[in-house]
């Protein structure tokens, strides 16, 4: 197999199957079913997925940190459920993890809808701030990782703060990234305000120590 692909859905019924007719052959795909309440696993069935369901909705980072537990390749790609981020460009994330031990997906200024895009530019900020590097995207799900160095950042994060701790640890210990343009297709909002001040929050405190 060429790599692990790790779905994490939360009440995304229309869009996963989409997402998994479009993973293509020879990846080892899991789902996790964030506590959706919904028939999230009867639908990866049916693509072949195998599929993890958490019994309540316990948030991205815990979801994305339990199907990395159970990936049996020595690469693992995440890829959000919604159908915003295209599962063709799949291929390019795990050709990438030859040569790196990270990959960042980063989607392009123009087409992030404005409020999106100034938060993220925030973030890009501070985790600069925090790491002295400089990422174009830290708050794109799309993102690859060997699985060795997952296993050694140790990662804590439960939910939307995940992608940025991902992004802190492995600048702080010196691994390689690699950052690859994406295509996106706008269909919902993102994080609500009580997650983003969370992400905020947690990216200040990642300032703070880096000091």
């Amino acid at each position: 197999m060429k790599a692990t692909v790790i779905v994490p859905v939360y009440n995304e019924p229309e869009s996963i199957g989409k997402v998994l007719e479009k993973i293509g052959k020879g990846y080892e795909v899991i789902v996790v079913d964030d506590g959706s309440g919904m028939d999230i696993c009867d639908i990866a069935g049916k693509h072949n997925a195998k599929c993890i369901r958490l019994e309540k909705n316990m948030g991205k980072g815990y979801a994305c940190r339990i199907g990395a537990q159970r990936a049996k390749c020595s690469k693992i790609i995440f890829i959000d459920g919604d159908m915003q981020l295209d599962p063709l460009q799949i291929p390019k994330f795990a050709e990438a993890l030859d040569r790196s031990d990270v990959v960042l997906g980063y989607r392009k200024r123009k087409d992030i809808p404005l409020q999106r895009a100034i938060s993220n530019t925030l973030a890009v900020i501070m985790i600069f701030l925090s790491t002295r590097k400089y990422y174009r995207d830290v708050l794109c799900g799309f993102r690859g990782i060997r699985k060795d160095s997952m296993q050694e950042l140790e990662l804590r994060g439960d939910r939307y703060e995940f992608e940025s701790e991902l992004i802190i640890r492995a600048s702080r210990r010196g691994l390689g990234f690699a950052q690859i343009p994406l295509s996106v297709n706008y269909m919902r909002s993102g994080m609500g305000l009580k997650d983003t001040a969370k992400v905020a929050f947690y990216q200040l405190k990642e300032i703070v120590r880096s000091f």
